[in-house]
């Protein structure tokens, strides 16, 4: 349905009174509207487009929705869904096309269920006709899918030029970029946008028919990887088209984009000679099922109209003198009555999408954007327990884990959907590097803070411009590194000095402080559920202990056990309620009380770097990974077999588990061992290998030079990129064990042996 319009949202933006949200992504926002001043409320809707107001524009942006702009205005077709105006140097910049109420062909197809051969046909007469009129004024759509089709009265109309440049923009094409939508992307696509050519589209539309005609897309699988080989080898499947449709959509899936229709041919491949065109409302041979559905968006719109009409009259936006790039002011748009049907019932409103489902496979640490990650997740979380976009706000209302990756139970560098969430990068930030300590710097990410540990003290910087916020008096000789255990809220816990301290985000005050026992030192700690675990050993003569101390109410030591394993100090992990403690043996115990509930005995097999996911210890070793059941540690199994690992592993949602040597890195599946892909091992310099993070899907390597981004998709040999993500200060190699990683909003924060941190977005 239409949302009401978000809080803190400016009622006008340029000279338009917004109604409504129809839909959101990473970046942007499209809401119902209509010219301000207008006591008409059904006159001259519009659906506008415009960009998140908590984004930090430069002139790069604005030069491309500038061509947004003026590519979706080069189009006039009554099969597209026409221009109305826009602002490219606004605050923010705009666009506002025709306002079609009903819905997308995607919501038709799952809704009702597969198209007839003659609605279908009709539908790609009409979708076709748009193609053609783009292409005679170059500019191609590039994103041709179910949800870029809306359904209206009188046909089928696409939308979102979004993506859509003239041919002739390559400054704004880069080697490596992939711009579409899975399951309806040409082969073209694949190699890279500067392959594709108008007949791109035409295979996308293929895609697109036999989803109308079959109610599945003829490429669709749940493995990303599958569906990408299907396309290139042009494995369609056809099974639920009628047979004579069948032949047309064949015609547009062939691999070879000479080979395809052009439009105008696919509109007489389409419709039998002397065919009549559909005209004028209501005319369109639509099913009863989306008849219902034209209602009910009808209906939606025009209830979110009439509840907008203002108590008083909005006066227009003033016109503007002409705009940086010489163009003149945008007019006050003109009023465009838009054709209303339904029957009254105030009932789902439109859905508008903004091409979130966009895949963007970049050569660098770029924008990596793909299905629901751009969908706003109101739960607070990606389903996985790790911190998500919601973080932020979390913080603001003084409540909820905040830290990136702390919080993270499994400890597998996967930062979650904000990672890859443009919206989440930080306001205001700008690429930045700083130095705080001479010695190592290992920092976390708390709202708009990075808190970061070194050799004496705690430093909180401005995530966005690195900027010291507050530090720590220094520590006294002899207690060991200060380090960040846990931020929850607005409450940092770190070790420092000799003691666990809580002090305030925005200022440092502390709040309160447990001293360890004298001499003691923190070999690791891991935070869950409000509880900080952690290791430490012994000043003298004294004994190694694992505590449990609870952060909140009177942050009293839940239980402390003596810890016997003859390692120099224990590393955990914590997942469904178990703390595992690995060194020269492996321990569990149980979290509410620190009993013991098995384990496995000293020197049975190597446990370095633990990951727990679930019930599953992954042990790294000179032979691969060893998986233990924690529940029943003598089942146990080999991963990665004949892989010396040499960093802590990290885990994809989808199951695979990235490794590296010290030469190559390594993508296995977890349950069944399978090798995804190996990275080249060429000359120096050319090796991908490090401590690998997951960043949506991408596996970010964090090597001796520079981070190497490989995609998780990938078969066999991934190739050296030849692009890295920047590079390290100076220019000696650096030990990749002493470099950390957080990623959120697709921008990099990196802290090194000597103190430098440093944020980029390659």
């Amino acid at each position: 349905m239409i949302e009401p319009l978000p809080p803190g949202r400016a009622g006008v933006i340029g000279p338009y009174q917004l109604l409504g949200l129809l839909g959101a992504g990473g970046m942007g926002e499209v809401y119902l509207a209509r010219p301000a001043g207008v006591t008409d409320p059904l006159a001259g809707l519009v659906a506008l487009k415009t960009v998140r107001p908590d984004l930090d524009l430069d002139d790069g942006f604005r030069i491309r929705f500038r061509r947004e702009v003026d590519a979706a205005g080069a189009v006039h077709s009554p099969h597209t869904a026409a221009l109305v105006g826009g602002d490219a140097s606004g605050r923010p910049p705009w666009l506002a096309t025709e306002y079609v109420p009903g819905p997308s062909l995607a919501e038709a197809v799952t809704r009702g269920g597969p198209m007839p051969e003659h609605v279908v046909r009709e539908t790609g007469a009409g979708l076709a006709r748009a193609l053609a009129d783009m292409h005679a004024v170059r500019v191609l759509h590039r994103d041709l899918k179910p949800g870029n089709v809306l359904l209206g009265a009188d046909g089928p109309k696409v939308i979102d030029f979004g993506i859509a440049q003239a041919f002739d923009a390559t400054q704004l094409t880069r080697t490596g970029v992939v711009v579409g939508s899975p399951g309806y992307i040409s082969p073209e696509h694949v190699n890279g946008s500067r392959s594709l050519v108008p007949a791109s589209d035409v295979f996308c539309l293929g895609a697109v028919l036999a989803f109308a005609a079959a109610g599945r897309g003829p490429f669709d699988d749940s493995d990303m990887a599958a569906v990408i080989f299907r396309i290139s080898r042009g494995e369609a499947e056809l099974s639920g088209v009628p047979p004579r449709l069948r032949e047309v959509i064949e015609a547009c899936l062939r691999t070879a984009a000479g080979d395809r229709p052009t439009p105008r041919q696919l509109v007489d491949m389409l419709l039998p000679v002397g065919h009549a065109p559909v005209a004028g409302p209501g005319a369109f041979p639509w099913t009863d099922a989306v008849r219902g559905l034209l209602a009910e968006h009808a209906a939606g719109a025009r209830a979110a109209a009439e509840a907008s009409v203002p108590s008083a009259v909005v006066p227009p936006v003033p016109s503007r003198a002409p705009d940086r790039g010489g163009r003149p002011a945008v007019p006050p748009t003109p009023v465009v009555p838009v054709p209303v049907p339904g029957d009254g019932r105030r009932e789902r409103g439109l859905r508008i999408g903004l091409a979130a489902a966009a895949v963007v496979v970049c050569a660098g640490l770029g924008a990596v954007t793909l299905p629901g990650l751009l969908d706003r997740n109101a739960g607070g979380g990606d389903g996985t327990g790790k911190p998500s976009a919601s973080a932020s706000a979390a913080a603001r209302r003084g409540g909820g884990a905040v830290v990136v990756p702390g919080a993270d139970a499994g400890r597998t560098g996967d930062f979650g959907a904000a990672a890859a969430d443009l919206a989440a990068r930080p306001a205001g930030w700008k690429p930045w590097a700083v130095k705080i300590e001479d010695g190592p710097a290992q920092c976390v990410l708390a709202d708009t803070s990075l808190v970061c540990g070194g050799p004496r003290r705690i430093t909180t910087l401005d995530a966005a411009s690195g900027r010291q916020r507050w530090e720590t008096p220094p520590g006294r000789t002899g207690t060991g590194p200060a380090s960040v255990a846990a931020v929850i809220g607005t409450t940092v816990y770190a070790f420092e000095n000799g003691a666990l301290v809580a002090r305030g985000l925005t200022d440092g005050a502390e709040r309160w402080r447990e001293p360890l026992p004298a001499g003691a030192r923190v070999t690791d700690s891991v935070e869950s559920g409000g509880v900080l675990y952690y290791a430490t050993t012994p000043g003298g003569t004294g004994r190694a202990h694992v505590a449990a101390r609870a952060l909140a109410g009177g942050h009293a030591l839940r239980w402390e056990e003596e810890w016997d394993d003859p390692a120099d100090g224990a590393e955990l992990a914590f997942a469904d309620g178990r703390l595992v403690a690995t060194g020269d043996g492996v321990t569990v115990l149980k979290g509410a009380d620190g009993s013991r509930l098995g384990g496995v005995p000293a020197g049975e097999i190597a446990c370095r770097t633990p990951v727990l996911k679930g019930r599953q210890l992954l042990c790294s070793g000179s032979d691969g990974l060893t998986v233990v059941d924690v529940t029943a540690p003598e089942n146990r199994r080999s991963v990665a077999a004949g892989v010396d690992i040499a960093y802590r592993p990290a885990l994809s949602r989808d199951g695979k588990v990235v490794v590296s040597s010290r030469t190559r890195t390594y993508a296995f599946g977890l349950s069944d061992g399978r090798q995804y892909w190996g990275t080249y091992e060429g000359g120096e310099g050319m090796n991908i290998f490090g401590r690998p993070s997951v960043v949506g899907e991408r596996a970010l390597v964090v090597g001796e030079r520079k981070v190497e981004p490989v995609d998780l998709a990938a078969e066999g040999d991934p190739g050296y990129s030849g692009n890295p993500a920047g590079g390290w200060p100076g220019t000696d190699p650096l030990d990749p064990a002493g470099i950390s990683l957080v990623v959120r909003g697709n921008v990099a924060f990196l802290s090194f042996e000597d103190g430098t941190v440093m944020s980029y977005a390659p």
